[in-house]
């Protein structure tokens, strides 16, 4: 059995639409996936149905953008998407967001580079990942990648970190509606092996309940690390390959991973 659970599409920074991507999930002989986008839900009850009619498991997810000292991502799984008040939270959320956009758009007209923000927000869900495309487009860098080196990454010259949920907030959220939170891609927090597990347990205390350890980045070593790390707290463990596109993430189907029994008991895959 081949997963992969930590995916986007256009609906927050991917290129391709939800169902397209279920489309190429199948063709490459994934048998069950969940598309996480950024801080946004909408059309679940569409992507649901298109995958019960071409025959592919789907998990409903989510990706949380949480910030402490720096970024931290929280997976949110089998969320009841359908509570009450859960939408009208979701829009607090995904607003965070959009005014993010609009002081990295500000602070990109001031090193010459103008973006048509609305236009954007227009055709879906704008994140760093759909304005660094839009800067390659209009010639401004040669490369996604080069935008994020140069503008967009932390610390860089348009990078902007506004109010967001923290960590502990996001986990109380995605529990709040009956969802599994999952830590994702802990190898990007560049925490040391050595003090990870004291960033750790707090999220613990909140309600974490996985790791994504299986992420496609994520080398022998780290996957050991923090597949011991979810075992020693009873978290599950997870993996996805972070497809956005061809740039971002890595090509869909090219990494999966197989789930232990216990995550599947856990998320009922």
């Amino acid at each position: 059995m081949k997963y992969d659970l930590h995916i986007h599409t256009n609906r927050s920074d991917g290129i391709f639409e939800p169902t397209a991507v279920l489309d190429l999930a199948k063709q490459r002989g994934l048998d069950c996936i969940s598309l996480t986008d950024h801080d946004t839900m909408v059309d679940t009850d569409k992507i649901i149905e298109h995958a019960k009619k071409i025959g592919i498991g789907y998990l409903v997810g989510v990706e949380l953008s949480c910030v402490s000292s720096g970024e931290v991502h929280i997976l949110g799984y089998n969320i009841d998407y359908n509570a009450p008040g859960f939408a009208e939270e979701m829009a607090k959320i995904a607003n965070m967001r959009k005014e993010r956009n609009r002081l990295i758009v500000q602070k990109l007209a001031d090193v010459g580079c103008h973006i048509d923000l609305a236009k954007l927000e227009s055709q879906g869900s704008v994140g760093r990942g759909v304005l660094a495309r839009e800067m390659v487009k209009m010639g401004f860098c040669q490369s996604v990648a080069e935008v994020f080196e140069k503008y967009l990454g932390v610390g860089c010259c348009c990078y902007v970190q506004t109010k967001r949920l923290t960590p502990v907030e996001g986990i109380q959220f995605i529990l709040r509606y009956g969802g599994i939170p999952v830590l994702a891609h802990p190898k990007q927090l560049k925490i040391p092996f050595n003090s990870f597990e004291k960033f750790l347990k707090p999220l613990v205390l909140a309600g974490l309940g996985g790791i994504e350890a299986q992420y496609f980045t994520h080398n022998s070593a780290e996957r050991t690390f923090y597949t011991k790390m979810a075992k020693k707290y009873k978290l599950v463990v997870t993996g996805g390959s972070d497809f956005h596109d061809y740039v971002h993430g890595v090509e869909l189907g090219t990494k999966s991973f197989v789930p232990s029994g216990y995550t599947r008991k856990i998320l009922g895959i």
